[in-house]
């Protein structure tokens, strides 16, 4: 993390105005990231203007990208059960949240999606980079990749895989809100590939 990314993290948590921070952090613009482009064009589309942030190597430069977009502010975290909360803190005070972490963070707010968002019907939108699933180098993400969709499953939890590109999110994503329902959309490092 460089210094500016440094000083974003400690300005989200303290008083000043994180957006003023933004203009620092280089992000490499290349065409090489379409796919990125798409997804904040669907989130800006959409009407999210709030999202929690967890780092994750295969959806890095989303993050980036997200943290310099003006009309959607985005808070770093450190706990996917923080950005639930946080989420449903924005909700509640009348934003649109979203998160964007890894999936293997779900495993670890599994409690909180379904005691908070489901019993409550707070319809955030979690996008989450689908680790153990397509070409993972990392074995310890595999076994929560293989048992993720029917654990989303069997917690009633609406979601999509996103592999070869994002036709149909809006459609999904618009159902899921009109229900309020909390979401997920699981994006596979193939979905980066074929940008």
């Amino acid at each position: 993390m460089n210094d500016d990314q440094m000083e974003l993290v400690r300005a989200s948590k303290g008083v000043r105005d994180i957006h003023s921070l933004r203009q620092s952090i280089p992000v490499e613009e290349t065409e090489s990231f379409k796919t990125e482009k798409k997804l904040i064009t669907f989130l800006k589309g959409q009407k999210f203007d709030f999202g929690v942030t967890l780092p994750c190597s295969k959806i890095k430069q989303l993050q980036e990208m997200l943290e310099k977009e003006l009309g959607i502010r985005t808070v770093p975290v450190t706990r996917e059960e923080e950005g639930i909360g946080i989420c449903t803190g924005a909700h509640l005070a009348g934003k649109k949240p979203f998160m964007l972490i890894q999936s293997s963070g779900l495993g670890n707010s599994f409690n909180a999606i379904a005691s908070l968002l489901k019993t409550y019907r707070i319809p955030i939108l979690i996008l989450a980079s689908y680790r153990g699933y397509y070409r993972e180098k990392i074995l310890t993400q595999v076994p929560l990749g293989r048992s993720l969709p029917g654990m989303l499953e069997a917690m009633d939890v609406p979601y999509i895989i996103l592999d070869k590109g994002i036709d149909g999110l809006d459609v999904f994503s618009e159902r899921q809100q009109k229900n309020s329902e909390p979401h997920v959309v699981l994006l596979s490092p193939e979905l980066f590939e074929n940008a």
